[in-house]
């Protein structure tokens, strides 16, 4: 064999290769880091010995599985600046066709007819101090009895047929929750932490293994499911896709920065849970007056809420107004896809002028804040707004570079702040005739 020593074998870089595919085909476009990452925890897995430092292959070991595997080929995401304001109507009637021929190219179509099996996933998050409401008289105070601008991130799932799986509470601890925490959690809800009380791919790993399959296994769900997520990078690591694929769990990607169109979720569920948080929390504050409400009273609070204020209907509505459920195209509201046709991607770092119209300005400040909403830019400048998924970073940095230099600034192509050297990389396949689906393989 020519050059050093691969340290995979074959049918291992075969199947590297088929996660790529897989991956791109259902919304999870990988970088380069998320391979490097990927083989690295593979290796520590098997206990392999490497010269890797940390076991972490370097640019020299891709640069020789890529020469290896030449359908393999390289090209850069779409920028940041054509993000939610530029969603077009054909942009969504795209991927809709996209992920129904993978669908039927894996025999998965008939699952989008069951109610039962069709799921979408998503974080937010709750504060333990929400904002307060107005008072009648002038110069009354309420005295804040939480922790200012301290929240909490919780993993949801709704089903189509209108259920609620049982979530998971991500906590900031670099260790193990205390337990008079745990003790409060509910025994059928998940508990996570991580250093800033934000999803990672770990945790995410534990709840579809330990919550969303458990609920499955528990009402007989049968399998495979479908759940749709957004395309975080937390959501498709090799690890998850060889879970998900052993569970029977088919993970589809949203269309970028289109969840408050795609996304039941965001759409519908949430917003009966955020205002029902809010008065719950106001309520509790009533007969607790003298009390902090700490994250011991946060599990126990969120249980009321959804009790009280989780209706069925609502989430069966949103996966009809997003079309994911009954799967149909024509139900989305177009009228919020703001831009006309967007080019995808840009080939070898540059605009083709022909074809793209890069210097063209495409956001300002007061577009911005009526696309995103006043409640969006009023947590950003309060810094209650946790950065749980791809959409919010993408919307936070473009807040961020608006006050950290001009209000009425526009953003434009060549802006500093999409460092083309930084952007994200998508790996794709020239030839997809030559690399079986991975799910065909096991």
């Amino acid at each position: 064999m020519d050059g050093p020593d691969t340290y995979l074998s074959k049918n291992e870089e075969k199947l590297l290769v088929n996660w790529i595919l897989t991956c791109q085909r259902r919304g999870f476009p990988k970088r380069i880091e998320d391979l490097q990452k990927s083989v690295q925890n593979f290796l520590k897995e098997c206990g392999r010995k490497t010269p890797f430092p940390n076991g972490l292959p370097g640019r020299g070991w891709y640069r020789a599985f890529t020469k290896r595997h030449p359908e393999l080929s390289l090209r850069t995401t779409e920028a940041v600046t054509q993000a939610s304001s530029c969603i077009s109507e054909s942009d969504i009637r795209r991927w809709f066709k996209t992920i129904e021929e993978e669908l039927i190219s894996g025999d998965y179509r008939h699952i989008l007819l069951d109610d039962k099996r069709v799921f979408n996933g998503d974080e937010t998050n709750f504060l333990l101090c929400p904002k307060n409401k107005k008072v009648i008289y002038k110069n009354v105070y309420e005295i804040d009895q939480g922790i200012a601008k301290s929240a909490l991130t919780v993993m949801f799932t709704f089903s189509a047929n209108g259920s609620l799986t049982p979530p998971m509470i991500i906590y900031p601890y670099k260790r193990k929750p205390p337990q008079e925490i745990l003790e409060t959690v509910p025994s059928d809800w998940g508990v996570g932490y991580s250093d800033n009380g934000w999803m990672k791919a770990s945790l995410f790993f534990e709840y579809i293994a330990n919550v969303f399959n458990v609920y499955l296994e528990r009402n007989n769900i049968e399998k495979p499911v479908i759940l749709f997520v957004d395309g975080h990078k937390t959501h498709l690591t090799l690890q998850i896709n060889k879970l998900c694929q052993d569970l029977g769990i088919i993970l589809i990607a949203l269309y970028p920065n289109a969840t408050r169109i795609l996304q039941p979720a965001d759409v519908s569920a949430f917003k009966p849970l955020k205002s029902g948080w809010q008065k719950g929390i106001l309520n509790w504050r009533r007969e607790h007056p003298h009390l902090q409400f700490t994250k011991e009273n946060f599990a126990p609070q969120l249980h009321k809420v959804i009790q009280n204020y989780v209706n069925k209907q609502i989430i069966v509505n949103g996966f009809k107004a997003t079309g994911l459920f009954p799967w149909n195209e024509n139900a989305i509201d177009y009228s919020k896809c703001l831009g006309g046709k967007t080019e995808i991607v840009a080939d070898n770092n540059e605009c083709d002028s022909k074809k793209n119209d890069c210097a063209k300005p495409l956001l300002d400040y007061n577009t911005f804040k009526q696309l995103v909403g006043e409640e969006v830019i009023q947590s950003f400048e309060s810094g209650q707004e946790s950065i749980n998924s791809a959409e919010k970073e993408h919307l936070f940095k473009i807040w961020k570079y608006f006050t950290d230099y001009d209000f009425g600034k526009t953003i434009t192509n060549d802006s500093t702040l999409f460092d083309i050297e930084n952007m994200d990389i998508d790996i794709v396949f020239n030839d997809k005739s030559s690399i079986q689906d991975l799910s065909k393989n096991n």
